[in-house]
This record gives structure tokens, C-alpha cells and sequence, in this order.
């Protein structure tokens, strides 16, 4: 038994559009996926920046207070009363 070739195609015109068109959507769509993933990269990087920019922001900008000095009552010492509790000490 002989192995033959099949028999060659024909190229026709419409075959021809059908695979320049689908190789046009191939390309089309990779160049969107390509563009979705940089914007969605440079949104990221732009997000990070701004945050960044916020944190120094509210370190060096900031209006600082001076800390608070607790109240003495005559200048008597506070004295706290604890006692144990179930769930550890309570102060009272």
C-alpha cells in the first residue's frame, strides 16, 4: 500500500481574508492585552507613589503638640486602686 500526499488545496480568495482577518484579531487583540497590563502597572505605581507621598506628608508636615502634662491634684500623687479580676487585673 502506497502512502500518498493529499491532494493539494487551492488557495481561494475568501480563505486568504479569513486568515489575514484572523491573523489581524490575533495581533489587535495581544496589542490590548499588552496595553490593559502597562496602564493596569503604571495605575499600580502611580497608587503607590501617592501613598508614599501621603505618608511623608502627614510625618513632616504635621503640626506637632507639645505632650501633655498629667494633673496633680495639691501635688499629691494619684493612687489607683487594682484588684484581680477573672480576666486579669482591673484598675479602678
Amino acid at each position: 500500500m502506497d502512502q500518498t500526499l493529499p491532494p493539494p488545496r487551492t488557495p481561494s480568495l475568501f480563505a486568504s481574508l479569513g486568515a489575514g482577518l484572523g491573523f489581524v484579531a490575533r495581533l489587535l487583540i495581544g496589542a490590548v492585552v499588552i496595553f490593559v497590563a502597562s496602564f493596569v502597572a503604571m495605575m499600580t505605581a502611580f497608587a503607590g507613589l501617592m501613598l508614599a507621598g501621603a505618608a511623608l506628608m502627614m510625618r513632616y508636615v504635621a503640626v506637632r503638640q507639645p505632650a501633655r502634662v498629667p494633673v496633680r491634684i495639691k501635688d499629691a500623687p494619684v493612687t489607683l486602686q487594682a484588684r484581680r479580676t477573672p480576666r486579669g487585673w482591673t484598675v479602678e
